[in-house]
């Protein structure tokens, strides 16, 4: 099928007509006059050129796109393109949807082909279009309507009154739409589970040379392979991947998809001091991260680039960072496949809701319980074959947090569900078993004293504090920091800066934001040998006109060399493995 070059997601204007009811264009279009590098080279035609969905590569695909547009609640979004298609007897036309924000209804050639319209503005979805394509040129509406942090939904940092550390909302299409043909019997999702004890896995390779292969009967929920020894764990220091190839054959087609995967274990143990930490496949390991927001001033949530993104990934391991705190925000596939690539670790949030004193309302967060489940295992199911992946943090600062029964059965679902990850159950808020606990407070101890997630969590600004090491869960320091340099004309003030601006030519802010980085950063060094079991920095890049990011906004700075950077980071991983072995 003809690959045509126009253009993925938000930023390719004019690929798609967005139509907005009942709003004037200028009380909802969005400007900015900062922009990034990525930013102002992309054109509609070399915009998100690479396959969408890492782990399963099909050689044929079409991309389609569309345009960035902000609405209000009582708006709906109309988007309108044509697009050319030759079906073929025997074959399927499934339409891909990476992000769409927050309730889409598809459209071809005037018939809805949505049979209940996808809700959720963090996950991919796809439509099977097959009975309303036509040869030749066919029409694709999108209806979309967003009522952003008005609703049930997880909108993550997006609000529409901008406000303390929250940000312009994003609505409509948010990431790549694109088409791809498939047999009438294909491959629609799998999932891999590995035992690096027994050296099991499905279909692998490594290296280009066949390590194990299988058949999937028909009936059969999973073929189980034997993979040589010794296994290729992955690792942050060895991230190894194993490439991965499907074929599903039926009617004399064959459905041929590319993946991988990597070999990995998630766990804690007691130290020599009983004190318990994290491990990576055995070996004691500190979670030593930053906050990553991921905003950006030219896409907002959604990259300008895939180089874009990588940048951010990459900042992190040249930095002698080991793990990401991915910061109530489901980034685009690529980025967990580049974060699997490169061995940095990901710490990853489930996107809230409503964040304007929710530590009090219970009872909204009680409503939307269903609703976030359901969002929860949709994005469980989407990231699961990541290695890089390695811990859940399903409720942040108590932004969306229901009652202390269902913040149990969601950390315990969580663990059943994906055994292969660490729960990081109440980050920094309101942690009903022996934690920090704000704001709402009636509530009563568990009578179950077995922990429900592995970790205690502690935020604190701008100095890292923690709870108690313990013998049954993980210390971390989850958020500290916020204090650096705002350099002048490299942040966006909509609303009123959190730092005072300094220029960037000129002056002492280089040395004396190194010395306040140091002063905030150094005391880990004995609090990671004393039991801390990681850290998060606030944070990796600057956000609008938070200035307190190793990064500027626009990613034109980075504000430290890299070799302060790392041997400041390399103190604190080696404390903690001391401390851990008792020395």
């Amino acid at each position: 099928m003809e690959r045509r070059a126009i253009g993925f997601g938000i930023l390719a204007a004019g690929a798609l007509a967005a139509l907005a009811a009942g709003a004037e264009v200028k009380k909802v279009v969005m400007t900015n006059d900062l922009t990034t590098s990525w930013g102002r080279a992309v054109t509609p035609e070399n915009v998100w050129r690479e396959y969408p969905r890492p782990q399963l590569v099909r050689a044929e695909e079409t991309p389609l796109s569309g345009v960035r547009r902000k609405v209000l609640p009582e708006d709906q979004i109309w988007y309108r393109r044509t697009f050319t298609v030759h079906p073929r007897k025997g074959f399927r036309t499934i339409l891909n949807f990476e992000r769409v924000d927050f309730r889409a209804h598809v459209f071809v050639n005037g018939q809805e082909a949505t049979d209940v319209p996808h809700e959720g503005g963090n996950t991919p979805f796809s439509v099977d279009v097959t009975p309303y394509v036509k040869d030749g040129a066919n029409e694709l509406k999108l209806l979309v309507w967003d009522p952003t942090d008005t609703h049930l939904g997880g909108t993550g940092k997006q609000v529409l009154e901008l406000r303390t550390c929250f940000f312009p909302a994003t609505s409509g299409i948010c990431g790549s739409v694109w088409m791809e043909t498939v047999p009438e019997t294909y491959l629609a999702d799998y999932k891999v589970e590995t035992d690096a004890e027994k050296g099991t896995v499905t279909s692998a390779s490594f290296g280009g040379k066949e390590l194990a292969k299988g058949k999937l009967a028909a009936d059969a929920d999973a073929v189980t392979l034997a993979l040589p020894k010794p296994l290729k764990l992955w690792s942050c220091d060895t991230p190894n991947l194993y490439d991965l190839a499907i074929t599903v054959t039926a009617n004399g087609r064959a459905d041929a998809t590319k993946g991988y995967f990597g070999i990995r274990t998630m766990g804690t143990k007691l130290d020599a001091k009983g004190i318990r930490r994290a491990t990576v496949n055995g070996e004691f390991t500190y979670f030593l991260a930053t906050l990553d927001q991921g905003w950006w001033p030219d896409g907002y949530l959604t990259p300008p680039s895939e180089d874009a993104l990588r940048f951010d990934v990459d900042f992190h391991k040249k930095a002698g960072f080991n793990a990401i705190r991915k910061h109530i925000k489901i980034e685009p596939r690529a980025f967990y496949a580049h974060c699997d690539r490169i061995g940095v670790m990901v710490l990853q949030d489930i996107p809230s809701c409503r964040a304007d004193n929710l530590q009090h309302d219970i009872q909204y967060a009680n409503k939307r319980y269903g609703f976030y489940r359901q969002e929860l295992k949709e994005i469980v199911d989407l990231l699961r074959n990541h290695p890089s992946v390695v811990m859940w943090i399903p409720y942040n600062e108590g932004w969306g947090q229901p009652s202390a029964d269902k913040t149990r059965f969601t950390n315990l679902w969580l663990k059943r569900y994906d055994p292969s990850r660490l729960v990081n159950g109440p980050s920094g808020w309101n942690d009903y078993e022996g934690g920090i606990a704000h704001g709402y407070t009636k509530w009563k101890q568990p009578a179950d004293p077995v922990p429900s997630c592995d970790v205690v969590d502690r935020h604190n600004y701008p100095h890292a504090m923690m709870c108690p090491p313990n013998a049954k869960r993980v210390t971390i320091a989850g958020e500290f920091g916020g204090a650096g340099a705002c350099l002048i004309g490299h942040y966006q003030d909509l609303k009123g800066r959190l730092h005072s601006p300094v220029p960037v030519e000129g002056g002492r802010w280089r040395e004396d934001n190194r010395k306040r980085y140091e002063d905030l950063v150094r005391p880990l060094v004995k609090m990671a040998h004393d039991g801390l079991g990681g850290s998060v920095f606030t944070e990796s890049i600057d956000q609008f006109w938070e200035g307190g990011g190793l990064v500027t906004f626009d990613r034109a700075i980075v504000k430290f060399d890299y070799e302060f950077l790392r041997a400041l980071h390399k103190e604190i991983l080696d404390a903690a493995r001391a401390g851990a072995e008792g020395r």
